[in-house]
């Protein structure tokens, strides 16, 4: 069963993308470790409770060997401290892991800690947080209830949902009249592509 419906969150202002659709703003692309963080780990836990998705199996594990990439200081254990029994190993392909867990994960990929995977629970639900902190969600359901939630709690410095169809229709700040049109189409027409 493949996820028909496809979210983009992110903290950045549809606006301040260019002809490409690349982030040309002033936003920091580093997490904030507060609000907004909360903000996309709650948008993680309404989309898989919505999606009815307790638990997360780990796909494609990502640490890094010698060198440290990431715009943040490294950590001792990739952001991997005290989330599985058997310590670091236990982050491996195919590892089962409680929504709490899996969204802990997410925290240390928003704060670049090293660390990366994505989560999915196959054919219903899959998270990952891709460059610059774009949230990348796909659920086998719609998630209105999610949608709503997240929509509810787009203020200024949180983050918004964007909607991308095919490439061809703008992206629309969720608090917005044009981002409920986009939302519309997009479920009268089996959901949404996201691209980067």
């Amino acid at each position: 069963m493949q996820r028909p419906y496809v979210y983009r969150v992110t903290k950045y202002d549809p606006a301040d993308h260019d002809e490409h659709g690349h982030y040309a703003g002033s936003e920091d692309t580093v997490s904030d470790h507060g609000e907004v963080e909360a903000s996309y780990l709650q948008s993680v836990a309404a989309f898989a409770e919505d999606t009815g998705v307790d638990h997360l199996t780990v796909r494609e594990p990502q640490v890094p060997s010698f060198a440290h990439f990431g715009s943040e200081p490294p950590l001792d254990g990739f952001g991997l401290a005290g989330l599985f029994p058997t310590g670091p190993t236990g982050f491996h392909d195919g590892a089962e892991v409680p929504l709490d867990i899996a969204l802990e994960l997410v925290r240390a990929m928003l704060r670049d800690n090293g660390a990366w995977c994505r989560l999915e629970a196959e054919g219903a639900f899959a998270v990952h947080v891709g460059w610059d902190q774009y949230l990348c969600i796909g659920s086998s359901r719609p998630c209105e209830e999610a949608l709503a939630q997240t929509c509810a709690g787009a203020v200024p410095g949180t983050p918004e949902l964007l909607s991308v169809r095919d490439g061809d229709m703008a992206a629309r700040p969720s608090n917005g009249l044009g981002w409920k049109r986009t939302l519309a189409w997009d479920l009268r027409h089996g959901g949404s592509i996201v691209r980067r």
